[in-house]
């Protein structure tokens, strides 16, 4: 899976860093960034995007690059 953050939608509340710790962390500006996109099980990784208030998280699938999460 393929897990990006889009920074223009991160407002820094760190659901993501709570939930998948060994993925996501906050940078300098407060803001998500991805640390190691295979630190965690897939499951954990979904469950960081969907408790994420602004839903900055995007997961796409490796082969093809079918969206996940958010679904358009």
């Amino acid at each position: 899976m393929k897990v990006s953050v889009d920074r223009t939608k991160c407002e820094g509340y760190a659901k993501c860093v709570q939930a998948a710790p060994k993925v996501f962390k906050l940078d300098e500006k407060f803001i998500s960034v991805v640390i190691d996109p295979k630190g965690d099980s897939d499951e954990r990784i979904l469950l960081a995007a969907k408790v994420c208030p602004t839903k900055a998280i995007i997961l796409d699938e490796e082969e093809g690059g079918k969206r996940i999460f958010p679904l358009p």
